[in-house]
């Protein structure tokens, strides 16, 4: 494979890949390319030390960057492999004879999560199994009117009084809000407010009008009307916690989260009970879980939005540098 042809090519490969989701936007990435090679590390800098202290999150959101990076790989020509080495994803790339693609590619830019309330109408069956045709045990997907969503619904509530009543949850949170277009300018990420649905205003205004609403009956609010319109619930789990497994589920997720934005169905994240160990322990003993719950999210039908959370220019390092 001529080197220079190849990193032209990843340099592309590369800006599907950080259209993946991540927590609060933090984008928490690097990318290192060799001659048929993209190796993604973690950049700790952008971790996320209070919501996310194990990176369970930041390395699903590696899985989630290295399955954009296949499926584009794909579309332009070639087959990949990935393989998780001493705490690094490296996808390794050749040219496939034959032309090949994946229908999810057109999906990709398009995904996003969800914000606000859905419309309440529920997913045909016919739907759910077009979505979930891999039968993969990575996850379990339970009908808004089950006993098992009532049990979701509650631990988010008692997520919720739990962080919005931890002082230091709600300073990271506020740090990586973004408040009006210069301050999405000078960062390209964080929780940018004309997604949120927020008029701009000054960065010290914002974090105090911020500040004043991000409290266990607020936000519980806001989740009880979510959750009631939500067709179903999906917990993600794997078998055991370390960071394989959870670049593993990033990259099933993906694929998960794109079949759903193919299919028009819209969705949003609730971790609160995965991200508080004793939620942890007792949503998985209330659902009859055999694995850990790692993510959870809740499927509906919403409108389209009107902006997308902005990504950082990457700068793509040679392996040899």
């Amino acid at each position: 494979m001529e080197p220079i042809t190849f990193i032209k090519l990843a340099n592309l490969l590369i800006s599907f890949a950080i259209l993946a989701p991540s927590g609060h936007n933090s984008q928490p990435w690097q990318f290192q390319v060799s001659d048929n090679e993209i190796i993604i590390t973690p950049n700790f800098s952008k971790r996320l030390n209070v919501v996310d202290g194990n990176d369970r999150e930041l390395f699903i959101s590696l899985g989630c960057a290295a399955e954009n990076l296949r499926i584009a790989a794909l579309h332009h020509g070639y087959d990949s492999k990935y393989a998780f080495k001493d705490g690094k994803i490296v996808v390794t790339f050749s040219k496939q004879d034959v032309c090949k693609d994946d229908p999810l590619f057109e999906a990709i830019p398009n995904r996003h999560t969800h914000r606000g309330n859905f419309t309440g109408v529920k997913i045909s069956a016919n739907l759910l199994q077009y979505v979930d045709n891999e039968q993969n045990s990575s996850v379990m997907i339970y009908e808004s009117d089950s006993r098992e969503a009532e049990i979701i619904r509650q631990k988010i509530a008692e997520g919720n009084e739990i962080q919005m009543s931890d002082t230091a949850f709600k300073r990271e949170l506020i740090s990586w809000m973004r408040f009006n277009k210069k301050h999405i300018n000078e960062t390209r990420n964080g929780l940018c407010y004309n997604v949120l649905g927020f008029p701009a205003t000054p960065k010290p205004i914002g974090r105090r009008i911020v500040g004043m609403f991000l409290n266990p009956k607020a936000q519980n609010k806001t989740d009880n009307a979510v959750n009631a319109s939500a067709s179903h619930f999906c917990v993600f789990c794997v078998k055991d916690d370390n960071a394989k497994n959870w670049v593993d589920l990033g990259v099933f997720l993906e694929r998960f989260l794109l079949k759903i934005t193919s299919a028009g169905i819209a969705y949003s994240f609730s971790n609160q009970p995965c991200e508080i160990p004793s939620l942890k322990d007792q949503l998985r003993q209330n659902l009859n879980l055999t694995a850990c719950p790692s993510v959870i999210i809740r499927l509906g039908y919403g409108k389209e939005p009107k902006t997308f959370a902005p990504r950082e220019d990457v700068k793509v390092k040679d392996s040899e540098d």
